[in-house]
């Protein structure tokens, strides 16, 4: 893991990483500024994509919201080493969620990662 002022960058390396709920936990830890409610709101989002990487993607798993920092909007991305992904995406509930959730939110596919990103906007 690293970090710098206005982003940080969780590596997990392996399917025995940590749990999501460890996840989430650093998760909150690095939403600075941000109420309980948002740093709740931003584990929701990122669980499903971090899940979605664990089952059909493979490792590394890098997750990265940016920036840290009130009043930006925070955009998350979380990226696995799945190769390019052809055809439609399928909706299931828990994409669901993220898109009720997110202002914005979608799938990129390269050769060699697939990154899954969530756009969120706070109340202030």
């Amino acid at each position: 893991m690293s970090a710098r002022d206005d982003t940080a960058t969780l590596v997990l390396d392996d399917r025995d990483s940590p749990p999501r709920a460890e996840v989430e936990r650093w998760l909150r830890e690095h939403v600075r500024g941000r109420s309980a409610e948002d740093a709740l709101l931003v584990g929701a989002v990122v669980g499903e994509p971090l899940d979605n990487a664990r089952r059909y993607g493979s490792p590394p798993y890098v997750l990265r919201p940016a920036p840290l920092r009130r009043p930006d909007p925070l955009v998350v991305r979380v990226r696995n080493g799945a190769e390019r992904h052809v055809g439609p995406w399928r909706s299931g509930a828990g994409l669901l969620v993220v898109d009720a959730l997110a202002a914005q939110w979608g799938v990129v596919s390269f050769a060699e990662s697939t990154t899954a990103w969530a756009k969120l906007l706070f109340e202030d």
